[in-house]
């Protein structure tokens, strides 16, 4: 059931992980993710502590996640990831939340780099890839088959609001937590949509930081639903797909491609 190297931790949903529905929200599932592979990293060595010496954090820079399942207010759930080594400059991270009954709920596969914490520029000499033990205790499993590509900007893109970067959204850091960005882009939905849709699966791309007092205006563009993420998901018809787009001082700061499936009626 569990992949060779793995990590995992069980935990409970609780009340404030969920929507109006009591299911899991996206925003919940990337804190959750976020502090498991913290915690993993710390016991392969290297973690924020291995990492600190040289003034270097992990930061998340691409992340695609699929819901398969939604567990509910107080189910019973085992989060497990693994790291699958070094592409490129990206470390590479794979999730699994598995449902109470063991079966896979939540796969996501996500793309990490190595930041100076004084300079913010990112280094390829870390406790990471100058690891001996960091090949053999990786695993090749893949949770989702299909990378997490770059996201492409896309012209006519329609404003929707502004957000100045507020005290709560920014972590130890003093950068925006990458899971506050969720929160933005759900927020930026309209509520007939999040009311009668559910998310099946998203994609976020960071291209640079955001930090307090920033305003970030916020793009959106209904598309036609990828094929690739159709056919993946096994969607039918009704289904829609948004793109998202953060930009501060007219460059982009994040990309996003959110697909919604209509309740069950």
């Amino acid at each position: 059931m569990f992949r060779e190297n793995s990590y995992r931790e069980e935990s409970i949903v609780k009340w404030h992980h969920v929507d109006t529905r009591q299911e899991i929200r996206p925003y919940a599932f990337m804190n959750l993710a976020q502090e498991i592979a913290g915690m993993h990293a710390n016991v392969l060595k290297f973690g924020y502590n291995d990492l600190q010496a040289a003034n270097q954090v992990w930061v998340l820079s691409r992340i695609k996640v699929r819901f398969l399942q939604y567990p509910k207010w107080c189910d019973n759930v085992c989060l497990e990831t693994w790291h699958k080594g070094m592409q490129a400059l990206f470390g590479l991270r794979d999730f699994v939340l598995h449902a109470q009954d063991g079966s896979e709920a939540v796969l996501a596969t996500s793309s990490w780099l190595v930041m100076n914490a004084k300079t913010r520029r990112i280094e390829r000499n870390n406790a990471f890839n100058m690891n001996p033990e960091m090949l053999r205790l990786s695993n090749q499993a893949n949770a989702l088959e299909e990378p997490c590509d770059r996201l492409k900007s896309l012209p006519d893109m329609e404003f929707v609001r502004e957000h100045t970067v507020k005290y709560s959204d920014i972590d130890y850091l003093l950068h925006t937590n990458n899971a506050k960005y969720v929160e933005w882009i759900i927020d930026s939905i309209d509520t007939v949509i999040l009311t009668n849709y559910r998310v099946k699966e998203f994609q976020l791309n960071f291209n640079s930081e955001t930090k307090l007092e920033e305003t970030i205006e916020i793009y959106r563009k209904e598309i036609t639903v990828p094929e690739i993420i159709r056919q993946e998901n096994h969607l039918g018809e009704g289904c829609k797909s948004f793109y998202f787009e953060g930009r501060r001082d007219g460059k982009t700061a994040f990309e996003s491609l959110f697909t919604f499936e209509p309740l069950p009626r």
